[in-house]
């Protein structure tokens, strides 16, 4: 049994008939919507600077060598 979600079946609606007025032409439908959003100056958009990765300098420690680890002892009966 499906069940229909009438807000998804909306947004499929509106999303085929924008598909349609552009040809079903990704290139062209994006191109659109960056122009309506450049013609939408009355939201205010926030940019921020690149975050800038810093590097870790690895300091030489000599060889790492890993422990292995410690054997488990049989628990004491009583």
């Amino acid at each position: 049994m499906t069940r229909r979600d009438p807000i998804v079946e909306e947004i499929r609606k509106h999303r085929a008939a924008i598909a349609r007025e552009h040809g079903n032409d990704l290139d062209a439908i994006i191109a659109a919507f960056q122009r309506e959003d450049a013609a939408d100056r009355s939201r205010r958009t926030v940019s921020f600077p690149p975050k800038r990765i810093v590097k870790r300098r690895v300091e030489s420690r000599g060889p790492k060598t890993r422990r292995p680890n410690k054997r488990m002892e049989p628990t004491a009966r009583t």
